[in-house]
């Protein structure tokens, strides 16, 4: 503040409401280091609908804004608004006979309180309805493309669209579109329809088994070459390569050959999911018998592949399942706690678990959002634990 003023040590000013005093004027943010340099370098974004909480957003965090209010008052001096008078000799530094010295300076605003930032939870539920106006449902033909160009862009969103409209940081954004494995297609990121999707998986499976192919070894440019004449496009299929596998180290020499391994776990849900649309509800041993029948041959499924995609309820003697997927739910943790007890008031940890993947809560570890939202009884030690609503 002296060197502000101009003052020496041991100096004094006069303070005073300048001309242009205000209370609304300004406002303060509080900061770390490494959010006023981005702030400096590139700049902030504060996102939100009208109806919305703001939120702030740096290229990788999200911020929730909160006003403090502070117990001692803040004045805002203005360096140019001080007046001045001609000091003695003594009072100049060295080598400087003449020079002036404040005598007031002006209190442009009072601040009552400053704008803190936590780090929160990217809200990411609105991405999703934003992807799901306009699935990618088929690779067009000529006269399905006159169409889809009618349509114009309704429903379709880039990546700065979405950035613009989600809640969340670009990085945040960006990690988010590969979860819900989203493709961005002649520019706009879309998701898959499920059906279509599923029926791109059968078609390279049986091509597969027709060309007596490795599935844990699959050529790229192969599949591509053979499954295009089905009508798909390369773009298509390679993100499907991506979404039910893993690829494979490529050899050094064929560094342009990329190869995929079909993961065992994907595909098996795959065909699960596949027989749960068709039947909502299946007796457990009835479900397994399906499921193994027709699923590729060479393929084990497991029912722990399942987890955190379908329900099991027991009811009498027998054991029923269901659909219930955790990519479905929210990610805030009330919501999602609060679908869960909707969907089933009493949970054992074995079922529950699954369920609390894929929460956004920085600085809350599952542990403390159980005590939060959940409670916790065990009759004796030799039964499980029950969580129920708090």
């Amino acid at each position: 503040m002296a060197e502000l003023l101009d003052l020496n040590v041991n100096g004094s000013v006069t303070v005073g409401y300048s001309d242009s005093f205000a209370t609304e004027e300004f406002k303060l943010l509080e900061v770390d280091e490494s959010v006023l340099k981005e702030l400096l370098n590139d700049g902030l974004t504060i996102k939100g609908d009208p109806n919305d909480e703001a939120v702030l957003c740096t290229s990788s965090t999200t911020y929730a804004i909160k006003y403090v209010s502070t117990s001692n008052t803040v004045l805002l001096l203005s360096p140019t608004q001080h007046s001045t008078l001609q000091s003695d000799a003594t009072d100049c530094p060295e080598n400087e006979k003449d020079c002036t010295r404040p005598t007031s300076a002006g209190v442009v605003a009072m601040v009552p309180g400053l704008i803190e930032l936590v780090e929160t939870a990217p809200r990411l539920d609105k991405l999703k309805v934003l992807l799901n106006q306009r699935p990618y449902t088929e690779d067009l033909d000529e006269e399905q493309m006159l169409e889809e160009d009618e349509r114009g862009r309704t429903g379709l969103y880039t990546m700065d669209d979405l950035a613009n409209q989600v809640q969340a940081s670009y990085s945040q954004i960006k990690a988010a579109l590969e979860s819900v494995q989203a493709v961005e297609i002649e520019g706009f990121w879309r998701i898959v329809d499920g059906n279509f999707m599923q029926g791109l998986l059968d078609v390279i499976l049986l091509t597969a088994v027709q060309h007596d192919w490795n599935i844990k070894l699959l050529q790229e440019s192969e599949v591509v070459q053979v499954v295009r004449n089905d009508g798909y496009t390369p773009k298509i299929i390679e993100h499907c390569l991506a979404c039910y596998g893993k690829e494979v180290e490529t050899n050094v020499q064929e560094p342009d050959t990329r190869k995929w391994e079909l993961e065992e776990s994907k595909v098996c849900v795959h065909y699960a999911k596949q027989l749960l649309r068709s039947v909502p509800k299946w007796r457990l041993e009835d479900f397994l018998n399906a499921w193994k029948r027709n699923i590729p041959t060479g393929l084990q499924p497991e029912l722990e592949m399942l987890k955190g995609e379908v329900l099991i309820e027991r009811i009498g003697a027998d054991s029923w399942l269901r659909l219930f997927s955790v990519s479905s739910l929210p990610t805030k943790p009330a919501e999602r706690f609060s679908a869960l007890f909707k969907e089933n008031p009493k949970w054992e940890w074995d079922d529950l678990e699954p369920y609390l993947r894929g929460m956004q809560a920085p600085g809350q570890s599952v542990e403390a959002m159980l005590l939060r939202y959940t409670r916790k009884t065990q009759i004796s030690p030799n039964v499980p634990a029950m969580y129920t609503p708090r």
